[in-house]
């Protein structure tokens, strides 16, 4: 029998567990078998609601949220009974504790759920994600797995492992999608499930493999991986595979506390201070491996250009018995509803004899139909580390001319738009400013497929209006804040815990967004093929999904402003930005701040902008 080891009492800090999922549509007119599930399973909870689990369990959740999460435990309670006292004993401490306090599930709504389980359908990941709404995810990073990405790892996994691992470790488990995965395909190897959220924790031992292999050879850990890792992964055998969905949580929502464990546990391997959680989970995955040792995770994709993971990118450069190979997703595939970043898998075999290329598979599909290679990339490891492990076809130069240039920022500045914590509370629609103080909100500019034109003027601002989208952004101080309408609104916001998100935390007053001088022009810094820019003629103060162009002289006519825009959108301005970008797994290019103010703009035009 495995034992169960409860790390329960390891500072764990905020942290995410496994990134995610989107759900089935609460109002669908016609609901699939599995979606009516669902919604039966969370009216129950609520009809069931207990008292709220303590807040240290489960960080980010309402008093209320809690209270339906508290219910939830008597979802998987009545689970897990069939399988007889001994599981409950198997169960960690703290897991055990929350399964035994709620209430039984009706027998005809236990066989159903049964029933959906048995055939791999996932309403528990879908009922966790109906009791609490996303924003208040965020803290524990609670969401789950595509079936189309764990299928497509565990095929990757098997067909390259040369040996069955011993040893299985799946980091921020969630409900796991990963640890069923690892029992099914390796019967005879240890697997051990790690999570810091008692609720995921106690569904995934809910599911009936799950249930079964905790008889066997399945361990659950209430504990914080990388807590786990440098106790406990060393007193386990080998060869071991490190293998699942990493926690998504940004550099801006990690504690000084789980920041500096993180770095001690990377050792050598840390990466820069701007690395978000999953970054920290590869290096100290990696300065973990053993010799025979291997890992598979999948990862948001910007480590494989950031600057805060170049001696990452450094060591796997360097790794050359190790086989390392990058399987990049499209980068429209949203896999991380906290962020919009790509989504990749990293493999990182055993060491071998002799060296071997650095492989980057660039992937197409989606989660309905799966997904296969589409280019195929073999890189020797010889010479310096790349800057980038995008590997982005050599794109053909752009002829220079023979007229002078200036960089951009000799005739404006470049900023990116304003950063509000949380577009949900400060991104208004029409409907939401009746009857607030017209100096209370600005005008905005959200997203550009919001504007169809090259032009954000007022017809274009009106549209968004009536097609419903958020073209208002907050803008209050505090003296605003003594109006009644105001004041009800900030305090709304404090009830939905806006004012504890980590931008908002850290300004004085947590409402009062930076001000900024409105832009002359707005330049989208992602494009496939093309980038687009937007005469801003309403003066909108843009979020920060836009960078700003603001001319740095006030001029007496808009003809040299439409002369720049002109150049920028046509093909010697559009060569010279795909020449200063980096392109992304899918083909998708982005431009940095820094790039842009570089980029080189005829001197006949920067003298129009800026005459002497």
């Amino acid at each position: 029998m495995t034992s169960v080891i409860n790390d329960s009492s390891l500072p764990s800090g905020v942290r995410a567990v496994t990134p995610n999922r989107q759900l089935a549509p609460r109002h669908q007119g016609d609901p699939s078998e599995d979606e009516q599930l669902v919604r039966k399973l969370a009216s129950w909870c609520r009809a069931n609601y207990q008292n709220a689990m303590p807040e240290s369990e489960v960080p980010g959740p309402t008093d209320r949220e809690r209270g339906l999460l508290a219910a939830l435990g008597g979802v998987a309670r009545s689970l897990i009974l069939p399988h007889g006292q001994n599981t409950f004993e198997l169960l960690p401490e703290s897991v055990a504790s929350w399964v035994g306090r709620g209430p039984l599930l009706t027998q005809d709504l236990l066989r159903n759920l049964q029933a959906a389980l048995a055939r791999d359908s996932d309403p528990l990941a879908q009922v966790y994600e109906r009791l609490v709404s996303a924003p208040r995810r965020r803290p524990l990073g609670t969401f789950f797995t595509p079936t189309a990405i764990s299928a497509y790892m565990k095929d990757l996994v098997r067909d390259r492992i040369p040996h069955a691992p011993r040893t299985i470790a799946d980091p921020g488990a969630g409900v796991g999608a990963f640890t069923r995965a690892a029992l099914e395909t390796w019967p005879k190897s240890e697997v051990h499930a790690v999570d810091v959220n008692v609720v995921t924790l106690g569904l995934l031992a809910a599911t009936p493999t799950i249930a079964k292999g905790l008889s066997r050879n399945l361990t659950l850990h209430h504990s914080d991986f990388l807590q786990w890792l440098d106790s406990t992964w060393s007193q386990t055998a080998g060869p071991r595979l490190i293998w699942g969905n990493p926690p998504y949580t940004r550099h801006q929502g990690l504690s000084a506390e789980v920041k500096n464990f993180a770095k001690y546990a990377s050792g050598d391997l840390a990466p820069g201070g701007r690395a978000g959680l999953s970054t920290y989970f590869l290096a100290a995955s990696l300065a973990k491996l053993q010799p025979k040792d291997s890992l598979c995770l999948l990862l948001p994709s910007n480590w494989l250009e950031a600057g805060y993971a170049s001696n990452l990118r450094e060591h796997l450069w360097r790794s050359v018995r190790r086989s390392v190979e990058l399987h990049i997703f499209p980068h429209e595939l949203d896999l991380f509803p906290i962020a919009s970043v790509a989504a990749m898998v990293i493999w990182v075999g055993p060491e071998r004899r002799l060296s071997s290329p650095l492989v980057i598979r660039r992937l197409a599909g989606d989660l309905e139909s799966g997904f296969s290679t589409i280019n195929h990339q073999e890189v020797e490891r010889k010479g310096p580390t790349p800057a980038n492990f995008y590997f982005a076809s050599a794109r053909k130069p752009t002829l220079l001319s023979e007229e002078p240039s200036v960089p951009l920022a000799s005739v404006a500045q470049i900023r990116r738009g304003v950063a509000t914590g949380c577009n949900n509370f400060f991104l208004l629609t029409d409907e939401q400013v009746q009857g607030m103080p017209p100096e209370t909100y600005v005008r905005a500019a959200t997203r550009l497929r919001n504007v169809v034109s090259d032009r954000l003027d007022e017809d274009a601002h009106d549209l968004m209006g009536r097609q419903g989208f958020r073209r208002w952004l907050l803008w209050i101080s505090e003296a605003d804040a003594k109006n009644p309408v105001i004041a009800k609104i900030l305090s709304e916001g404090e009830k939905s815990l806006v004012h504890m998100a980590h931008l908002c935390a850290a300004r004085r007053p947590w409402y009062a967004l930076e001000r900024i001088p409105v832009p002359d022009l707005l330049f989208g810094p992602m494009g496939k093929g093309k980038f687009r820019l937007l005469n801003n003629d309403v003066g909108a103060i843009p979020t920060n999904t836009f960078y700003g162009i603001k001319l740095r002289r006030k001029l007496p006519s808009s003809e040299p402003l439409e002369a720049l825009a002109a150049w920028i959108r046509g093909a010697s301005g559009q060569d010279a930005l795909i020449e200063s970008s980096r392109q992304h797994g899918s083909g998708t290019l982005k431009i940095e701040p820094r790039d842009l103010a570089s980029l080189r703009i005829p001197a006949s035009l920067a003298s129009a902008l800026d005459p002497a």
